[in-house]
């Protein structure tokens, strides 16, 4: 069209062109305000879901001890078999109904196959706004499953103003039957409130009534606070990390452990130690890792790759150097980084990364890392005499995944 001719178009059909700039307009802000109000939920159908059950048992807190779980051995005592969990992270419950939809299937049907004694959510398992009705659905389906569980929460939850807050997900998710997580606000001896939402410990013991394993479940944080910021004169965009007040909490609860005890973390931000423990293990010459080399520092990686920086805080806040001081926690479990799976052993201590389980978001495939996605979940074993055991869990050995990323 000439130039001439576009402006004598403009003019004749002025009204009209403000017309429809005006029902664009309305629309669009039509759908931010719907947006405001309508939860989106997750596609499932949650009265098909067929029960798992559970012979967990669970023995209430009291007496300044926390709650304890066991598995029974069907003669009134505990087993010495292993305990099973079974964790899943960044789910990612967003509002692509589509990749949510394979992300619950895949979820329901692990937990089907493996029957575990436990479930865990690394963090960022239910994201993005309007999510109060995926909160409660992603509850409701483990209260139709029968299976106890447990979270942290990750940095998304709760990160954007049409997000209800992360203090709201730990209320909704505690109000649940056989979710586990200890809402309530802990104290430490010299009478400081603990910082974060959901912090949680629960004793697994075997037979005896032992404590085999205590598990801890602390909150990481989202991003760093604009006064810690300022404070410790690190970037506003920095992730957030573990306060002094969870440190000291861990260490009383741990030092109240009978001697010996061992203990795993499960936490959603990566410690800043899991880039030493990637930076000293032995590497082969194409930058993967060396599996059977230990390094002069006695680092030795055990499973997995890194495909991507450990993305922890840009303040450590000494919770990994409290961990081998004490002595006691064998592994820390994290999520965060989703193309990163691996466990290493790091001052004697495990850092771990818990396979990634959701589609919505970046995988190796959406990264141009692979042509496989390798989505899953991870299994931990606590043996009798409180070692560990893994298992590693990709979908596409179970499910055909061929159509969630169409």
């Amino acid at each position: 069209m000439r130039k001439d001719s576009l402006k004598t178009f403009l003019k004749e059909n002025k009204k009209l062109i403000i017309i429809i700039i005006s029902v664009v307009l309305v629309l669009a802000l039509g759908s931010t305000a719907l947006g405001l109000f309508v939860n989106v939920g997750i596609d499932v159908d949650i009265s098909s879901i067929e029960k798992v059950g559970t012979d967990t048992v669970v023995v209430p807190a009291a007496n300044g001890e926390p709650l304890s779980l066991y598995k029974p051995d069907g003669n009134g005592g505990i087993s010495s078999e292993p305990f099973k969990i079974l964790a899943f992270t960044d789910t990612h419950f967003d509002t692509y109904r589509k990749k949510g939809k394979y992300t619950m299937e895949y979820m329901v049907a692990n937990i089907q196959r493996e029957k575990p004694d436990l479930v865990v959510f690394v963090g960022d398992i239910v994201t993005s706004s309007s999510n109060r009705k995926r909160a409660e659905q992603i509850a409701e389906v483990m209260e139709k499953l029968e299976v106890y569980w447990v979270t942290v929460l990750g940095n998304h939850e709760g990160d954007n103003f049409r997000s209800i807050s992360r203090e709201k997900f730990i209320e909704i998710y505690s109000s649940y039957p056989h979710c586990l997580i200890d809402s309530g606000k802990k104290i430490t001896s010299d009478n400081e409130e603990v910082w974060g939402n959901g912090n949680t410990q629960i004793n697994v013991l075997t037979e005896g009534g032992v404590v085999s394993q205590s598990l801890f479940f602390i909150d990481s944080g989202n991003r760093v606070s604009k006064e810690d910021a300022q404070t410790l004169n690190i970037d506003t965009e920095s992730y957030d990390f573990v306060k002094e007040s969870q440190i000291k909490w861990y260490e009383e609860r741990v030092e109240a452990l009978p001697v010996g005890t061992k203990s795993m973390i499960f936490v959603h931000i990566p410690l800043p130690e899991y880039q030493e423990a990637e930076d000293d293990a032995v590497k082969n010459p194409d930058g993967t890792f060396d599996y059977e080399a230990t390094s002069a520092k006695g680092t030795k990686v055990l499973f997995g790759k890194s495909r991507e920086s450990v993305s922890a805080s840009d303040y450590n806040s000494g919770f990994f150097d409290s961990i081998v001081s004490k002595g006691s926690t064998q592994a820390v479990i994290c999520g965060h980084d989703h193309v990163n799976n691996y466990r290493i052993l790091y001052k004697n201590v495990l850092l771990c990364y818990n396979r990634s389980s959701g589609y919505s978001s970046y995988s190796v495939v959406t990264n141009g890392m692979s042509d496989k996605l390798e989505q899953g979940a991870s299994i931990y074993y606590v043996n009798q005499d409180g070692t560990l055991s893994f298992g590693d869990i990709i979908n596409r050995d179970y499910f055909d995944d061929t159509e969630v990323m169409k």
